[in-house]
């Protein structure tokens, strides 16, 4: 078992894996009072095109999150809930593009609390009835979603911003893709996807690795992994050129909503890696559009927004930067926020500020075991493994760079999507 030590933090996380290929993290926190254990899929609303053994497949938009509601499933007339009602613990599960996750937060009885995580999702039971009485679910859930307006709001945007990325089509699928859904689907993404190989496990809190590590081997043992199978995702190059410029919908709000995006070639950040431009990129948007910046204290004074928030992602050849406000005078708040993308401004002191606030975050997290659960994950999926120096990125980034960076950035693939009340 190998032992990552956080540096700077005075943290350590445990790596081991297990006989089947499990990859399996442990944070120790001798404190905590509880535990929290999160089951991985590197499957997500995204991969619907991929290749096994030269033979190419396509499945529907959604059935990475149709997966995690059958999963639930545990033999007929039993679900997950009934295992972890006994125990007394809380159990979760969600989809994003990039991955599904099964999640447990308990106080007590660790050993079967894991052993009943691994045992409904590695069970493969799956029947016709299940399929045929999840696809109601789902589909009310949809359309049930397309009346949240921020949900509402974001595809829209992504739709306009994304030309090949499956980011611009709904996690959950739309209800004519869920329709099309079989059992032979659903066994074969089981198949392909739900190897210990293509997951990983996170167990944060008073525990112990060594333990956690036999239970883990223990269970699998008794179980029939199938062999492992190598599979290729379908990756289309995203262009830089954006779908469209401008959008608007209607919507039943009290209090109309925008989102105002650039989209930026990544090439113009050469020597940068992700994680370093991440962490600038966040410093750039806080300074600027964050709960101290100037613009956004001057926006909520004059009453022209009632919320603004921004986020960053990085994709393989661009960056998406986008900012989402209520307002009741929409026109003027979006105008104002497109005059401050294209001039970005950062003072030294400032930055001084972000970096030690983002550091004390950082320390911070390390406080919760959901939060260090959440941060190992965002870690994996992102970046493929743990960052144990993380502390001295943040220490080694210069203002200069930042200015760099900043001055790097253009408003010239811009997409403003308004949501606008219904007549």
């Amino acid at each position: 078992m190998e032992k990552i030590k956080i540096k700077g933090i005075d943290e350590e996380i445990y790596v081991t894996y297990s006989k089947d290929g499990l990859p399996i993290y442990i944070w120790k926190d001798e404190y905590a009072k509880s535990f929290y254990l999160s089951l991985n899929v590197k499957y997500g609303s995204l991969h619907t095109d991929f290749e096994i053994k030269g033979k190419k497949y396509k499945v529907p938009n959604g059935i990475a999150h149709f997966m995690e509601h059958v999963k639930f499933n545990v033999s007929k007339g039993v679900t997950a809930n009934d295992l972890f009602d006994k125990l007394g613990s809380d159990i979760n599960a969600f989809t994003t593009f990039k991955y599904t996750s099964y999640l447990v937060y308990g106080t007590n009885k660790i050993e079967d609390n894991l052993n009943s995580l691994l045992d409904y999702v590695y069970n493969p039971y799956f029947t016709k009835e299940m399929i045929s009485k999840e696809k109601g679910i789902i589909i009310s859930e949809i359309n049930m979603g397309k009346d949240q307006p921020f949900n509402n709001l974001y595809f829209t945007f992504n739709k306009c911003m994304y030309q090949k990325e499956n980011y611009k089509y709904l996690i959950t699928g739309e209800v004519e893709d869920i329709k099309k859904i079989t059992l032979q689907d659903i066994k074969l993404i089981y198949n392909t996807f739900y190897h210990p190989k293509n997951m990983f496990l996170i167990v944060t809190g008073n525990v112990n690795p060594y333990e956690i590590e036999k239970i883990v081997n223990e269970n699998l043992e008794k179980k029939d992994i199938l062999k492992f199978i190598p599979f290729k995702i379908k990756k289309e190059k995203e262009p830089i050129e954006i779908v469209k410029n401008e959008e608007i919908i209607k919507a039943n709000v009290e209090v109309e909503k925008a989102k105002i995006g650039i989209k930026l070639d990544k090439k113009a950040f050469k020597g940068y890696n992700d994680v370093k431009l991440n962490i600038i990129f966040n410093i750039i948007l806080a300074s600027n559009f964050g709960d101290t910046s100037d613009l956004k204290e001057e926006l909520l004074l004059n009453s022209l927004i009632t919320y603004m928030g921004y986020t960053r992602f990085i994709g393989d050849d661009y960056v998406v930067l986008d900012i989402t406000i209520e307002s009741k005078y929409m026109d003027e708040a979006i105008k104002q926020i497109i005059n401050k993308l294209k001039k970005l401004e950062i003072s030294e002191e400032e930055f001084n500020r972000k970096i030690n606030s983002f550091i004390s975050s950082l320390v911070m997290n390390y406080e919760d075991v959901e939060q260090v659960n959440n941060l190992i994950q965002s870690y994996i999926i992102n970046y493929e493994d743990i960052v144990p120096n993380i502390k001295e990125i943040y220490e080694s980034i210069t203002f200069d760079e930042v200015k760099e960076i900043m001055n790097k950035i253009n408003t010239k693939q811009m997409v403003v999507v308004k949501m606008k009340k219904n007549a």
